[in-house]
């Protein structure tokens, strides 16, 4: 290699290099306007409407994952098909920037047509929803740039972008919820409520302005894929395991069942158990949501060291068998019952002094289970969010990463968004359904209803060990076999 070659060869990688962190970048904001809104969402809606009931909540945390469950495959096979990134990532984003504007501007109607305003929150999450798609395109486009030396390092990192999104989204919606009533013109309002889209909206608009300026897609990992490439032109006659990824659509789905429940259902958890009011419960949760995002982040730090130590699969199974265990403990044990409920709605609001302001207070009068059940003890709801926090993206990580592996040198656009569409699909059955059994039953809904799934999963695993396979690891076998 010539100085001319090598200097071509240098500034190529930093190229791609550059284009993987802004896709970094594209995960870590996406993830950071999702979680930014969700501590608020259920206020929001008791701001529009007191009367709305946790069925409603369900449909509007639903709306956003129904919107990515239909975008997701429909960009990444748009992506496939086009061989191109640039445009379906800064589509995605413009959608996003919308349905984040929607869903500020629904409390225009909260005087005039509740009812409306409240199913405008739900188009604009599911706008929003459609948005995410850039999701896939990222996790695709890591996929396709990579070495197969690189990939698991770089899965882990963009997953790692999304937890500190996580991390930092309740953070800064506690810095929102200072702002309370904000100021307001006519019924256009700048609140602890709109605020947190507004950001997020401004946090899109930037990103699509990173990579219309910084992002080549252009760029591969010319001589470091050299070995990779020629491996893949004989690999390539090797079919990928289909048994391998539909195992693994299983597990995403059930790992991100488990997560988006707890997620959703935080705010109102806090709310009902300490009897708190809603900006009480906003400030708490996204304390609590910013302390334990702690223990995410780090476990997708040391989640690809622990898979290489003691195997991917085997770590896969530890870790929903610790989120099975994190779900029993979400059963309330404490010794004392759910503080008093007032009996009437309008005696279950607060109201800020010299103002009519009011705010809905405490467990929601109507469900029958706030006057019976025990309290959930306050340190077993930590520690069990603390065991969730850690299992949970150690599973993710993995399954990310392991779903690349066995796809090998194939295209992995529209596997990557058929995999981002089941989470999608977790995420938005889960909080309709589990919204409605927490309306009926209380926290044991989440109990009767996760362990038995997460408990299956760790046998899914085990007994499916032989479909989960790396491509690389099956063309080694093959050539064994070919050569003996």
């Amino acid at each position: 290699m010539n100085g001319e070659e090598s200097s071509y060869f240098v500034l190529a990688e930093q190229k791609r290099w550059r284009s993987i962190r802004i896709m970094y970048l594209v995960l870590f904001l996406n993830s950071t306007g999702f979680s930014i809104l969700l501590p608020s969402l259920w206020p929001y809606l008791q701001h529009i409407s007191p009367t709305v009931n946790y069925s409603f909540l369900g449909f509007a945390a639903a709306g956003y994952s129904f919107g990515q469950l239909i975008a997701s495959p429909l960009v990444g096979k748009w992506s496939t098909m086009r061989n191109k990134f640039t445009l379906p990532v800064q589509v995605t984003m413009l959608v996003g920037v919308i349905g984040n504007l929607l869903y500020a501007l629904s409390g225009l109607l909260k005087d005039t047509s509740p009812t409306g305003a409240l199913w405008l929150v739900v188009v604009g999450r599911v706008i929003s929803g459609m948005g995410a798609g850039c999701i896939a395109l990222a996790r695709s486009y890591h996929g396709t740039v990579t070495t197969l030396d690189e990939r698991t390092a770089v899965v882990s990192k963009g997953s790692m972008a999304q937890a500190a999104g996580f991390i930092i989204g309740p953070g800064l919606s506690f810095l929102t919820s200072l702002v309370h009533k904000g100021f307001s013109y006519h019924n256009w309002e700048v609140s602890q409520y709109t605020l947190p889209a507004y950001l997020s909206a401004l946090m899109i608009a930037v990103n699509m302005v990173i990579v219309a300026v910084w992002f080549r897609e252009d760029v591969a990992p010319t001589e470091l894929m050299v070995n990779s490439i020629v491996q893949s032109s004989e690999m390539i006659t090797l079919r990928v395991k289909w048994s391998g990824i539909v195992i693994c659509n299983i597990l995403f789905y059930i790992a991100m069942l488990s997560f988006t429940v707890m997620e959703t259902l935080n705010t109102p958890i806090i709310q009902a158990e300490l009897g708190l009011s809603q900006s009480q419960a906003v400030r708490y949760s996204s304390i609590f949501l910013t302390c334990t995002s702690v223990f995410s982040f780090m476990t997708f730090a040391i989640s690809t060291p622990l898979g290489k130590r003691f195997g991917e699969r085997k770590m896969m199974g530890i870790a929903f068998s610790m989120s099975a265990l994190a779900y029993i403990l979400f059963y309330p044990m404490g010794p004392n019952y759910i503080p008093k409920v007032e009996w009437t709605p309008l005696s279950n609001l607060t109201a800020d002094a010299n103002s009519t302001y009011t705010e809905v207070a405490g467990c929601n009068w109507q469900n029958k289970w706030c006057y019976t059940q025990r309290q959930l003890n306050i340190a077993q709801f930590i520690v069990a969010n603390c065991i969730l926090l850690f299992s949970y993206p150690l599973g993710v990580v993995l399954l990310l990463s392991r779903t690349s592996k066995i796809l090998g040198p194939h295209p992995q656009g529209t596997v990557m968004g058929i995999l981002t569409a089941v989470g999608s699909l977790s995420r938005a059955v889960g909080p309709a359904i589990f919204t409605s059994l927490f309306q009926a039953l209380g926290p044991p809904a989440m109990v009767y209803v996760l362990v038995p799934a997460l408990c299956i999963s760790p046998v899914l695993v085990f007994f499916g060990r032989s479909h989960l396979e790396t491509f690389e690891t099956r063309h080694v076998k093959l050539q064994r076999e070919l050569f003996t």
